[in-house]
């Protein structure tokens, strides 16, 4: 066999190669993560689910895992997710080849909060919502390893109650807003109103929370200016970062104008 036949093979084989695995992970990526749009997805609501009563037909089912420790408590928080049976097969699927994928693929609903004998205190909430993100307050890292950290005293959630999109699903498409509870799940306070928030994180040793945000109005998303706010909790006031605001767009003028 001639050394430029040796070289073509070797050749061929590193164009194919790349070829057949990126198609192998294509078709496995659209058996396990098939597109969202066809994928029952949150709470289902409205005619779908009164069909489904008629028929006496379960559509969903609670899906949970461990309780989780919570820092500077003996509590902890057990969240709980809600899956349709289709959903619950695929993520079957995908956690025998995966061996153990978790609960990050769960969508919350609600949480049940534990002492530490693991004895019930409360649930979260009392009705239908999707929570899109559960944000325990954690120890600041300027602290000494032993050193107790007394500023932990919250969680922070992303919460929708509403089906604001109309499409039959209380879910993550939904508009969500920002709660805060004690470490016991109990006090649930809302935070913000009729904004959308790219990112939140607890500051100033746990006595404030950062928040970017846009403006939850009909602009296309790619239109909308992103701002900041911050959020005492000891007054409960939103306090917007104007001199952010006016910074970035003076920037902007510069930049792209």
């Amino acid at each position: 066999m001639s050394n430029k036949f040796i070289k073509f093979l070797i050749i061929l084989n590193g164009i194919m190669l790349p070829i057949l695995v990126g198609f192998g992970i294509y078709q496995i990526s659209k058996e396990f993560f098939p597109n969202k749009n066809n994928f029952p997805d949150g709470i289902i609501l409205g005619k779908e689910l009164q069909e489904a009563k008629k028929d006496s037909v379960a559509l969903q089912g609670l899906k949970y895992y461990n309780p989780r420790e919570l820092y500077n408590s003996k509590n902890k928080y057990l969240p709980i997710s809600l899956l349709t049976y289709d959903e619950e097969k695929r993520i079957n699927k995908m956690a025998s080849v995966a061996n153990d994928i978790g609960d990050g693929l769960l969508k919350f609903v609600n949480v049940i909060f534990l002492d530490e004998n693991y004895q019930v205190i409360t649930s979260l909430l009392n009705k239908k919502a999707s929570i899109l993100q559960i944000e325990p307050q954690r120890k600041s890292y300027s602290l000494e390893r032993n050193e107790l950290d007394k500023t932990v005293k919250y969680i922070a959630y992303l919460i929708a109650f509403e089906d604001s999109n109309k499409d039959g699903k209380l879910n993550s498409a939904d508009n969500h807003d920002l709660y805060l509870s004690n470490l016991n799940g109990k006090n649930l306070k809302k935070v913000t109103s009729n904004i959308n928030l790219d990112r939140f994180e607890f500051t100033n040793s746990n006595s404030q929370i950062f928040i970017k945000y846009t403006d939850r109005d009909d602009i296309k998303e790619e239109h909308k200016k992103q701002r900041f706010a911050i959020y005492d909790i000891e007054s409960s006031k939103l306090i917007n970062m104007s001199s952010i605001d006016n910074e970035l767009g003076n920037l902007e003028k510069i930049i792209i104008n």
